[in-house]
């Protein structure tokens, strides 16, 4: 109970003694927006402390801003503040020049107080140490342009721990982000696919766009004053839109979903606001602004025309399509939230947008891989089309060679023996003749089973053309190779096979080549089996003719 009422009096203390009043150019409490002008301002505070606190404020729209201390007494420091800038009729700074000589005489009569700077600290927001005590401040501000400015006031550990979740926050977004842009971007060498670059620039263009609007860069090198200005951010802002639109017409393959005329705008409007933010990186921040209020509102145009054809994609089924649009759906709710969110929920309201775009950059990195693994699936399906024999579905001679030669470079590579087996069938010709073309085909077909069953996995079997098979096989011992041979002839010496039509006596010569030296040549290893094969089939002649 102690220890309640204590904590309690501690609280009650430091909000009765911890406070900082805004005395000019408008008259409010610290947290509340702040109207500023383009160019440089004062503002005064008032501050009453019992224990050392921490003023900030976000800086992605500062040039430069100082925080001074009045040492003064009160009479004269009371004379400097009716002496500052006051708001004018839109509650925005006003800073008049003396209009008369009486009011200048009188302000020179002034003796101006002595302006202290408190202690800065390294930090992505401007942040100043506020000592114990009652004093006065002025705040030099430079705007880049004119917007709101929202001072807040931290205790020291409150502050501390903000800023740490702050950075931690955006690195871990900023490494996630440029860890999916190099594995997508791997993916995309190996595809040699523009769209999946895009994909990479788009997610690397968007985390630099938010480490330089939270100051992350800033904080740094603070001494590059470049990195806190307007024009790059709108640049990145500019490169993210940009590269999005790119990755997203080739994922979803809108040349060949959507009219010309509606892709061709899509991509005049990213086109148009590439040029944009590259012009006004070397022109003035009234520019720049300028450019960023037509970006905005070309983006809305994109936007709207890329979500049309999502949906369009989606309800068509097109591969990925419901992925891309569960990512862009994602965006727009953490948009809203940071519209509506901002009681409810401080973290969700700052930093939804940046969780937002993570959960999008993974969803479109996970529906880039699968892209890749359908365009792989296509390639290899269109691979074995054309490898495969149509009537027996197994390799045809093209896809025999080339799956030979890959198996005849790692005999040479690593040694063994290879086992090299043509068969030809028997007298098929009259089978053809007497049971008909299609009981021919269910022969070969039956054959073509027969082989691959005899075989291991890894053996090559492929139809050479007619009645003509090959058999390729890497063997590790000479024994290996001869039971592999033996087995596929006394499997074919004796064969009936059912057809849907008759019973048909079948048998076939087999030409066995074992060999254990490198040789490339596979022409010159089927020519030999082709010999040895036509030897067996004479036996087999001489074998029949010969009288009982």
């Amino acid at each position: 109970m102690k220890f309640l009422i204590a904590a309690l009096c501690i609280l009650i203390s430091e909000s009765v003694f911890a406070s900082c009043v805004i005395t000019s150019p408008l008259k409010s409490k610290v947290g509340t927006p702040i109207p500023m002008v383009k160019g440089e301002q004062h503002l005064t505070l008032n501050c009453d402390l019992a224990l050392p606190h921490i003023f900030h404020f976000p800086r992605n729209f500062v040039n430069k801003a100082v925080l001074y201390r009045l040492e003064a007494d009160a009479s004269k420091t009371d004379a400097y503040k009716t002496n500052s800038p006051t708001p004018n009729h839109s509650g925005t700074a006003s800073f008049e020049t003396a209009s008369s000589e009486k009011e200048s005489a009188g302000r020179n009569s002034l003796e101006a107080p002595t302006l202290t700077p408190p202690i800065e600290l390294p930090s992505a927001r401007q942040a100043y140490i506020l000592p114990i005590g009652a004093a006065s401040y002025i705040l030099k501000v430079d705007a880049q342009f004119a917007r709101a400015l929202y001072p807040s006031l931290s205790t020291v550990p409150d502050f501390h721990a903000f800023n740490t979740i702050h950075t931690l926050t955006l690195s871990a977004f900023a490494g996630f982000c440029f860890a999916l842009a190099i594995y997508v971007g791997v993916l995309g060498n190996s595809m040699r696919s523009f769209g999946f670059y895009s994909y990479s620039f788009y997610v690397a263009s968007a985390a630099i766009f938010f480490l330089l609007q939270e100051g992350i860069f800033y904080a740094l090198l603070p001494n590059i004053q470049f990195l806190n200005s307007v024009q790059l951010s709108v640049l990145f802002a500019g490169l993210t839109i940009f590269a999005s639109l790119r990755f997203l017409d080739q994922l979803l393959d809108f040349k060949a979903m959507l009219k010309k005329w509606q892709r061709s705008t899509l991509h005049g409007l990213s086109l148009i606001i590439l040029v944009l933010v590259s012009v006004q990186l070397v022109l003035s921040s009234d520019v720049s602004m300028m450019v960023n209020k037509v970006m905005s509102k070309l983006t809305l145009v994109i936007m709207a025309g890329i979500l049309s054809a999502i949906l369009y994609a989606a309800y068509h089924k097109v591969h990925c399509a419901k992925l891309v649009l569960l990512g862009v759906s994602t965006i727009m709710l953490a948009m809203l939230a940071r519209f509506y969110l901002k009681d409810y929920s401080p973290f969700l309201q700052r930093y939804g947008l940046i969780i937002a775009v993570t959960i999008e950059a993974l969803i479109f990195a996970f529906a880039a891989a699968q892209k890749v693994k359908k365009l792989d699936d296509d390639r290899m399906a269109a691979f074995k089309r054309a490898a495969t024999d149509p009537l027996c579905h197994i390799l045809n001679r093209d896809g025999w060679e080339g799956a030979a030669k890959i198996l005849l470079d790692e005999f040479n590579h690593h040694g063994g023996f290879i086992t090299l087996m043509f068969i030809d069938v028997d007298n098929f010709k009259r089978i053809n003749d007497s049971f008909g073309h299609q009981s021919g085909d269910d022969v070969l077909r039956i054959i073509s089973k027969i082989l691959k069953g005899q075989c291991r996995e890894q053996d090559v079997v492929g139809r050479l053309g007619g009645d003509e098979f090959v058999v390729l096989s890497y063997c590790h011992s000479c024994s290996q190779s001869k039971r592999l041979v033996k087995r596929i002839q006394h499997r074919f010496s004796d064969l009936v096979i059912q057809t849907l039509n008759a019973q048909i006596p079948v048998s076939a010569s087999v030409g066995g080549l074992i060999i254990d030296m490198p040789c490339s040549d596979l022409e010159a290893l089927l020519d030999q089996a082709d010999t040895l094969m036509y030897e067996q089939k004479k036996a087999h002649q001489s074998a029949m003719t010969q009288p009982i």
